[in-house]
């Protein structure tokens, strides 16, 4: 069988969002003496929904914050963080390779359209894909269902053992797995403290992985 397409997940696969949303939400804790739990954090990534990170600051300082503040806050710094971003190890050179080989490229993420367009244009990798299959809030969508990833599939015309998936959180993995879709498991400073096991092959840079030696790896 012949790999035909790569399927990207978005936040903290093509570039460290995640980790500048966890130090945005950490700092948002800080100023009212908290400390965020990760675990707390990790019900969030990769999917919709999740703990309630403003009420569960609200339970550990034991008093009502101004949520809109607060939330106003804490996204204005996330953006400070994101816009100093560069695409992950590997990317540019796995989307470059990628096009040589005449493979489709595409993302599939539990965001939103205007968050990841938002990314893209910061990266500079807007019009690096074919197209974005995304939630767009809809939790019946959201990873870990593999619903995104079939709808993929189907636009694209291919079956699941002719895609690979490159994800970097257990939701993202078990969307893929789900799908039948061999699944990288990319992991970076947030998620490589979570079992990442699911995935086919787990690295923690795509530079330590040829995309040849990746698709070897799935067609064997």
């Amino acid at each position: 069988m012949t790999i035909k397409a790569l399927l990207f997940d978005y936040d903290g696969v093509l570039w460290d969002s995640e980790v500048a949303a966890l130090r945005s939400w950490q700092e948002t804790y800080t100023e009212y003496g908290q400390e965020l739990s990760l675990d707390a954090y990790a019900t969030r990534l990769g999917t919709v929904g999740g703990i309630d990170l403003i009420e569960e600051l609200e339970r550990l300082v034991g008093f009502d914050v101004d949520r809109d503040a607060v939330a106003v806050r804490r996204a204005e710094r996330k953006m400070e963080l994101v816009r100093q971003l560069r695409p992950r190890p590997g990317v540019l050179t796995y989307l470059s390779q990628a096009r040589v080989l005449g493979l489709a490229v595409a993302i599939v993420s539990t965001d939103d359209t205007e968050w990841i367009t938002t990314g893209l244009r910061i990266l500079g990798l807007l019009d690096a894909w074919d197209f974005i299959e995304c939630a767009e809030g809809d939790k019946r969508r959201a990873k870990p269902s593999p619903a995104l990833y079939l709808a993929a599939l189907e636009r694209l015309g291919i079956s699941a053992d002719e895609a690979v998936s490159f994800e970097d959180s257990p939701n993202g993995i078990r969307a893929a797995k789900a799908a039948g879709i061999f699944c990288l498991g990319y992991a970076n400073d947030v998620t490589r403290r979570f079992d990442l096991s699911q995935a086919d092959v787990v690295v923690d840079s795509l530079d330590d992985l040829t995309l040849d030696d990746l698709l070897r790896f799935a067609t064997s």
